[in-house]
């Protein structure tokens, strides 16, 4: 029975030619792994077909076809996806925070538990995607909040991994021990696995393991009440060389600017139908972009080549097709504008870990409201397809509709639609931010009370952060939203 435990240990680690692998074994050994073989093929079908059809926005076949798997599931993996799969799939939040639990228990399992250590390991998931590297920013807070070392929070990224922009990954060098050689590890890398911090469902120093959107709000809550500073520098020469480079495109040295970026649907091709719900209509923006023209400033659009093409104006610059697209020239406009004006995307994420305010619109999913207490936000909204009602912000929070992502579920089993931003919210909250900017409050106490009321709704229903709801738009949608 030894040979064969290690025989199993060694097949699961046969990564590239497990059949070619049993082929040469004695036929006595083969006998002992076609068992295993077998299991191993039959999950790894019900996890490839759950993954098509969660991307495909068929989160409920989706969950069928990998809960099977659960119950005898030795990868930690697996449970990742299936607590995904019932969160942004289902919106069935408390029982996907308990799945994510029963991955870090898994792991847990897998290392001596003579071996303990003060480190935090973060895998290279954080680093495949821009908005990822940019939340690094509350990991490393939470470590200095417990009095961790530099050298106590390890990210590893190994050889071949995708890094979605390696200048901003680089800014956090100086904050946490980057390795990128399994050798240089202080510990072996299955044990490391054991402590890892996942990034969707961390597993947190006292034992517990929390859904990622409130263990970075505590983070934030704290970090702010105690007033620390940002600690995310950008480069003093490239700062220089960028303003010249924005000089040089036709941006006035003095000129200040706010950053625009729309999420759409042509660059992030992962969960595509299933994100839809993320994305925005660019268009919707021109009242908004004209006001802040208007004012003197210049609007600079960021994202990528496939994005819908702005119109040509004054004082309005599209980065995503000109010649001076770069990672260092990403991350600079995302932190030197006077504030942020986009969606619920990775861009998102880079100005917050600076403190530069953001107005957040189309946001979503409902309960994830916006960390940052300097942030302006507008949700999309829930709308009845039989009354034509609005859903009111208590019954947004609660499950399914708190994180459900699938357009496609909440119309057809709950009979919602979800409701994009207008142009004249979207304006109405820009120029909330100008004037608070400028100085000026232009708000009643009437308007302030509504803001008081909604963010008593947030933090009695679980919809953790602390940005504010634009005024303008509470007021207008007063009697369905915060009844």
């Amino acid at each position: 029975m030894v040979i064969a435990r290690v025989l199993v240990a060694q097949f699961r680690q046969f990564k590239d030619d497990p059949i070619g692998y049993i082929c040469l074994l004695p036929r006595k050994m083969r006998r002992i792994l076609n068992g295993e073989f077998a299991a191993t093929i039959r999950v790894q079908k019900r996890y490839m077909r759950s993954e098509s059809l969660l991307q495909g926005d068929e989160p409920e076949a989706a969950w069928k076809s990998i809960r099977g798997c659960l119950k005898f599931n030795k990868d930690p993996g697996l449970f990742l996806f299936a607590a995904l799969c019932l969160i942004a799939g289902l919106g069935r939040f408390k029982e996907g925070v308990s799945v994510f639990a029963q991955s870090n228990r898994l792991r847990s399992k897998k290392v001596s538990e003579s071996v303990t250590t003060r480190i935090r390991f973060l895998d290279h998931t954080w680093v495949t995607s821009f908005g990822h590297i940019a939340e690094i920013d509350y990991p490393i807070k939470l470590g200095i909040l417990e009095g961790l070392d530099r050298e106590d929070t390890i990210l590893y990224v190994r050889p071949g991994t995708h890094i979605a922009n390696k200048f901003l990954l680089e800014m956090w060098r100086p904050h946490l021990k980057i390795v990128e050689r399994e050798a240089d590890l202080p510990l072996p890398l299955e044990s490391l696995q054991a402590f890892c911090f996942d990034f969707r469902g961390p597993l947190l120093a006292n034992g517990s393991t929390e859904f990622y959107w409130k263990a970075a709000a505590d983070v934030y809550r704290r970090w702010h009440a105690e007033n620390r500073p940002p600690i995310l520098r950008f480069p003093s020469d490239l700062e220089r060389l960028s303003r010249l480079t924005l000089e040089r495109a036709g941006i006035p040295k003095d000129a200040w600017f706010v950053t625009l970026h729309v999420r759409e649907a042509g660059f992030k091709k992962l969960n595509a139908s299933l994100h839809n719900v993320l994305n925005a209509n660019v268009a919707d923006y021109q009242l908004a972009i004209d006001e802040i023209t208007r004012r003197g400033g210049w609007v600079i659009r960021i994202g990528d080549p496939s994005m819908t093409p702005l119109q040509p104006a004054r004082n309005v610059f599209d980065y995503t097709t000109s010649n001076i697209r770069s990672e260092w020239m990403d991350v600079y406009l995302l932190m030197h504008p006077r504030f942020f004006l986009g969606t619920s995307s990775g861009p998102a994420y880079v100005p917050q870990d600076c403190d530069v305010p953001c107005v957040l619109t189309n946001w979503w999913p409902p309960a994830q409201r916006p960390w940052h207490p300097h942030d302006i936000f507008v949700p999309k909204l829930y709308r009845r397809v039989d009354t034509n009602a609005l859903l009111s912000l208590s019954a947004s929070l609660a499950e399914p509709f708190g994180y459900c992502h699938s357009v496609k579920l909440l119309r057809n089993k709950f009979g919602v639609t979800v409701e994009d931003n207008s142009p004249s919210d979207i304006l109405a909250a820009t120029c909330e931010m100008l004037d608070r900017l400028d100085g000026v409050s232009r708000h009643s106490a009437e308007a302030r009370n509504l803001q008081t009321r909604a963010d008593q709704i947030y933090r009695a229903n679980g919809g953790f952060g602390m940005a504010s709801v634009s005024c303008d738009f509470l007021r207008t949608h007063a009697s369905s939203f915060l009844n």
